[in-house]
Order: structure tokens, then sequence, then C-alpha cells
């Protein structure tokens, strides 16, 4: 009974503590796409931004990405999508800039780990547009 309720607890811990860290990382995404991402994206993130026209692919709505993946996030491939190494030396069917040498490449770029949590903010903030169904 003493282990059983000592994990619950644990649990519960746990979800409180990760709850603001995951607001926090969402929050920063918002900040990264809009100095990042508007452009193109628009506000809205419906592909609409100022600068959308002048692309040769119109940027992707970010917002309807769940339901164009059957209800579910596709986080894995939005991350993919914002690094764009993976793409790398392929031809390419976007105007998308590959973020991570971006970021790398920033003043104040503090690594490799720098890069991600950046990319995973924007990726958490992205989940965070989707429109229910």
């Amino acid at each position: 009974m003493r282990v059983t309720t000592v994990l619950a607890l644990g649990i519960v811990v746990c979800a409180v503590s990760v709850a603001p860290a995951l607001r926090a990382q969402t929050a920063q995404g918002q900040i990264y796409f809009e100095q990042y991402c508007v452009t193109c994206h628009g506000t809205s993130a419906r592909g609409d931004g100022p600068l959308a026209r002048s692309l040769r692919v119109r940027p992707a709505d970010l917002t309807q990405l769940a339901i164009r993946n059957d209800g579910t996030f596709p986080a894995e491939r939005v991350q993919k999508s914002i690094d764009g190494r993976a793409r790398t030396g392929a031809p390419s069917h976007t105007d998308m800039p590959v973020w991570a040498d971006i970021f790398a490449k920033m003043s104040d770029s503090q690594g490799p780990e720098d890069v991600d949590s950046k990319i995973n903010a924007l990726v958490k903030y992205v989940e965070k547009l989707q429109v229910k169904q």
C-alpha cells in the first residue's frame, strides 16, 4: 500500500511540474513563430503571410495538420520540416528555410541543444494551433 501511494504521489508531482514547463515551451514557441514564421505562414498560421504570394509553393496552413493526418498531430514530421536538414541536397519542393542551420549560426546559439530546443518549442506551438474537428 505504501509503495503504491508513494508512486501515485510521484506521478502527480511529475504531472504538476511538467505542465508549467510545457506552457513555457509553448509560449517560447509562439515568440519564435512571430519572429521567424509569420512572414510566410501569416499571423493566422494559414499560409497567408505577406511573403506567401511571392513563393513558388504556398506555405502550409499550419492549423490543419492534425485534420489532414487523421486527427493526430504529426509532431515528428513537423519537427523534420522545421529542422530542414533532411532535405538538404535533395530537390526542394518548398521555399522553407533550413531552420536548424539558421538557428545554429545565430549569434546567441549555444549549440545543438539550443537548436533542438527552439525547434521543439515551435512544434509545441504549432500543435496548439490545430483546429479541432
